[in-house]
């Protein structure tokens, strides 16, 4: 199991010509330690922190990083927080020691060389934007998904390399660090009981973005650069999901396969999936519609609380019966005829309409027959790929495509960080498009899946897809369709849902 360790570092007095004393960053200390253990739930034997007594000299520094880095095993993540002088000198920059200097670049180097998994290293400082971090991850077809996400170091400052860090007007305590630790803390952003590090920089950055349009004169833009695959999600809260009753009955001639909740408002609406055991006639298949319908009038299966809560109790409005031959057309969504009922509450008008020669009544009863239902049923025999062969041609798009994703995401994040104009990142998209195209086309030749990797394909299918929404938002095709607002707004979108897509494919790859 992964934990979390810290290392918080506040520097409050200094005997270095020139560097004044900063007595609110003992608070910046204590607010973070606090921080960490209330909103990312990290045990207080978990964190080193120095500073509390408003010292720190160089040597009490090194020796607390060779202690934490001793501590930390291959799963952990690791947090580094300093806050204190930073300093520019000969364009380097250095952390500031109550007696000594320390390169900001050797230590992120060094704390890239740890064994922890994910590092995440915070600085508050002046000039802290002046860093560099190593190439984009490359996801490699020889390892995980799970291997990947999380994997390697994200550095998130206060300020950029010509900017300074301020104390906040109203607290006796830095402007970045009181964001952050109400970020850390933040329960809005909390997703299944889980936060994520994107989900935390995104709020600091708006944070700081509403200061700086009330205080033009002390502007702080954060700096955010990662190698990292992914994103790092922390549990900070225990999380029962809501499990949806499971309904499955076997009956001499059929199946019910699955009662699928499709609620809505106060009319409560069912969808069942059913397998005929047997060739039946369209009349027989209406006689068993009735037989389903009396039993899952009055089922209760729901998809959350809030409706469960609502519609306990009351028994359906409306029923609709989809018949296959096998599991295989359930879980293909394949059926022969799906029929309809509904109670006087409802517009049966509506309900019962005959639109076309596929629809139609029989002994009272309404059908929609599938035409083509044996056509596709011979296209999924004829095209479903072997399971180990379709694993591996997924896994080598998959290496290639997620790799340009974090290409792009870096660029986007030299973007917001204000390295690269819009113009610059436009040329960036101009080469990475057309490669992110070529394996999306090549992701939509593969054979359809076999049932069992089904989940797990459709999963790599919608990630690709979501990839491929990276491409529409600065490319010079559609540039003029969207303000340059929107532009940000829905690439930051299409980046959290990368990061919820890549969950998901690591949580089902496990099953494979």
């Amino acid at each position: 199991m992964s934990n979390t360790k810290a290392l918080v570092v506040g520097v409050s007095n200094y005997y270095i010509a020139g560097a004044g004393n900063l007595p609110f960053v003992k608070n910046d200390v204590i607010e973070m330690e606090e921080a960490l253990c209330s909103g990312l739930k990290l045990n207080t034997d978990d964190i080193i922190t120095l500073g509390k007594k408003e010292d720190v000299k160089k040597e009490e520094f090194i020796n607390s990083i060779l202690q934490i880095s001793g501590l930390l095993n291959k799963d952990d993540n690791f947090i580094f927080y300093f806050s204190g002088h930073g300093a520019k000198i000969e364009n380097q920059h250095y952390l500031v020691c109550s007696d000594n200097f320390i390169s900001t670049q050797e230590i992120i180097i060094y704390f890239e060389r740890v064994s922890a998994k994910g590092k995440i290293i915070f600085l508050d400082c002046c000039y802290s934007g002046n860093f560099s971090v190593d190439e984009t991850p490359v996801f490699s077809i020889e390892e995980t998904v799970n291997d990947f996400v999380g994997r390697g170091y994200a550095v998130f400052s206060s300020s950029s390399s010509t900017q300074l860090s301020y104390r906040h007007p109203d607290k006796q305590i830095s402007i970045f660090t009181s964001f952050l630790c109400s970020a850390l803390k933040d329960s809005h952003i909390i997703r299944q009981g889980k936060v994520s590090l994107y989900d935390i920089q995104k709020l600091v950055r708006l944070y700081l973005e509403v200061w700086n349009k009330k205080n033009p004169d002390k502007q702080q833009h954060p700096i955010f650069r990662s190698n990292m695959g992914g994103t790092i999600y922390f549990e900070v809260k225990e999380y029962v999901p809501f499990y949806t009753t499971r309904i499955y009955e076997e009956y001499d001639k059929y199946i019910i396969y699955t009662v699928e909740p499709l609620h809505i408002g106060l009319t409560k609406r069912y969808a069942v999936k059913t397998i005929l055991k047997e060739p039946f006639s369209l009349e027989e298949i209406g006689e068993i519609s009735l037989e389903i319908t009396k039993i899952i009038k009055h089922a209760e299966v729901y998809n959350n609380e809030i409706t469960k809560e609502r519609l306990s109790g009351k028994s359906a409005n409306i029923i609709w019966n989809y018949f296959g031959r096998d599991e295989s057309d359930i879980v293909k969504n394949n059926y022969i005829c799906v029929t309809t009922w509904v109670d006087d509450s409802q517009d049966k008008k509506w309900w019962y309409r005959i639109d076309n020669k596929d629809t139609f009544f029989i002994n009272g009863v309404h059908y929609k027959i599938f035409p083509y239902y044996e056509l596709i049923r011979t296209y999924y025999k004829e095209n479903t790929g072997s399971k180990n062969d379709l694993i591996l041609e997924t896994k080598k798009i998959l290496a290639s495509v997620i790799s340009l994703a974090q290409k792009v995401i870096h660029f986007f994040n030299e973007y917001n960080n204000r390295v690269l104009t819009e113009e610059d990142f436009l040329k960036k998209m101009d080469y990475l498009i057309p490669e992110i195209n070529k394996y999306v086309v090549e992701s939509q030749n593969l054979n359809i899946p076999p049932d069992e990797i089904r989940d797990w394909s459709q999963a790599c299918a919608d990630l690709i897809g979501t990839i491929y929404d990276f491409t529409l938002f600065y490319n010079r095709k559609y540039l003029s369709q969207r303000t340059l607002e929107n532009r940000k707004s829905c690439m930051e979108m299409a980046i959290k849902q990368y990061l919820l897509d890549l969950e998901k494919v690591r949580s089902l790859e496990e099953k494979l």
